[in-house]
């Protein structure tokens, strides 16, 4: 018999059993039944182990979130998750081993089930159970799969192009344009944030009254987010000379209603990502089109995007170079040791044609009785080249054996994401598109 004594697990051994108990019944420590109805897409080293993970409780109450893995229970605090706000999302904490640690509770005070596996499964962890999702048993034809994995991303087009033609009917074409690319570079932890920024700093005011002046569009945008260096106790940095005119800049507005420090996701996200990084990008995008306007310059970008350079063309038209003070800035207390790098790349840029500017162009031309440009943003959508690979493209990619994807376009990736987010992460497995098919 093999016992505890005479075996030592590694981490990564209980996250592979992790993944092969889909539809096992478990019992916590509490009592419990726990059943696996998705085990999630696994995180990036600074957080959960697994993401969007979906488990029924006492066969009636879906719960959906993130799942935490260790060899032993005590490892939870050992390693500081109940001080740390990312792991605020955990709805179940599975181990291997229950070493007496006591519960488990996150940052914000919730508590948190805990499975041990070596006692609810009754066996070792290499006997577990291995079962697969659905779609893990897909016939590999790859024409068929590109063909399905395209049309799912014409769906996710569609859903996005919707959502913007709703908001173009209830609001300002130049304020709902402002927000969604705001959105767009708050990425998964920041979106809200973004977004609330955008409602509170109206692009009609960018536009209008902090019009022509770079300075004065960074420190109210800044200002409002609540991230200057007064705003975070970082005192330090006042007397540097272009944090001392961002500052006098923002005191002479007299705002009292702004956002706060607590509000943004400033940890576990790469430094590229910082969300006052981006704030400077978007003030240097308002800024370039401050003469004609964001929104006639956006779709004026996507109707005159040349042939075969469609792509290249929009991208450019984004990408903002990193220059003076945040040449070489991440944040005012981050500076790079070497890399120099845009405040807005490539890379990103493509996300934000490829998630908003497209789908908007799209909805406004249906909205305005622009057909072309309807036309051309479908087709540019349609023939966009690869973008980077994200979690949940690397995750899907991942989950259906798909082994080179190198020849996919941005709609193929669309199409993964889409599949995640409409049917895995939701539980919809029998109605997904690849297994109904």
């Amino acid at each position: 018999m093999v016992t505890r004594k005479r075996i030592k697990f590694q981490e990564r051994e209980v996250v592979g059993a992790w993944q092969q108990l889909l539809g096992e019944e478990l019992l916590t420590e509490g009592g419990e039944r726990v059943c696996v109805v998705y085990p999630g897409r696994a995180g990036n080293v600074s957080g959960p182990d697994f993401r969007d993970a979906a488990i029924l409780v006492n066969g009636n109450k879906l719960v959906k979130g993130d799942v935490e893995i260790h060899v032993n229970s005590s490892s939870w605090y050992r390693h500081g998750h109940h001080c740390d706000p990312g792991y605020n999302g955990v709805i179940l904490h599975v181990v291997l081993w229950n070493d007496g640690s006591g519960h488990t509770f996150t940052a914000d005070g919730k508590f948190v089930p805990l499975v041990c596996l070596s006692k609810s499964l009754r066996c070792q962890a290499q006997l577990m159970p291995y079962r697969q999702l659905p779609c893990s048993h897909l016939k590999r034809n790859g024409r068929v799969l590109r063909e399905r994995l395209r049309r799912a991303g014409e769906e996710r087009f569609k859903q996005k192009a919707e959502l913007f033609r709703s908001r173009l009917l209830r609001g300002d074409g130049r304020q709902v344009l402002f927000q969604g690319i705001m959105r767009a570079l708050g990425y998964a932890r920041n979106k809200r944030p973004f977004e609330e920024l955008a409602r509170r700093s109206p692009l009609d005011l960018l536009e209008g009254e902090l019009r022509g002046s770079l300075l004065l569009k960074e420190a109210w945008l800044l200002g409002m987010a609540g991230l200057l260096p007064s705003q975070r106790a970082q005192r330090q940095f006042l007397s540097e000379e272009w944090v001392k005119e961002l500052e006098h800049a923002w005191h002479s507005f007299s705002e009292d209603e702004t956002m706060n420090e607590s509000d943004w996701c400033l940890t576990q996200i790469y430094p590229n990502n910082s969300p006052v990084r981006r704030i400077i990008a978007q003030s240097h995008l308002v800024q370039r089109y401050q003469g004609r306007g964001l929104l006639p310059s956006m779709l004026e970008m996507v109707a005159e995007a040349p042939l075969a350079k469609e792509a290249c063309w929009l991208e450019k038209g984004l990408v903002v170079a990193g220059e003076g003070y945040w040449r070489d800035r991440f944040d005012f207390a981050l500076s790079a040791r070497h890399r120099k790098s845009a405040l807005l790349g490539r890379g990103k840029a493509g996300e934000v044609v490829v998630n908003v500017i497209l789908p908007f162009a799209f909805s406004w031309g249906r909205a305005e009785g622009e057909k072309e440009l309807s036309r051309k943003a479908v087709r540019i959508y349609g023939d966009y080249p690869r973008l980077a690979e994200n979690e949940v493209t690397y995750h899907m990619a991942r989950q259906l054996s798909l082994e080179d994807t190198s020849n996919f376009t941005a709609c193929h990736q669309q199409g993964l994401i889409h599949l995640f987010k409409d049917y895995c992460s939701q539980v919809r497995c029998s109605e997904c598109p690849l297994i109904r098919a």
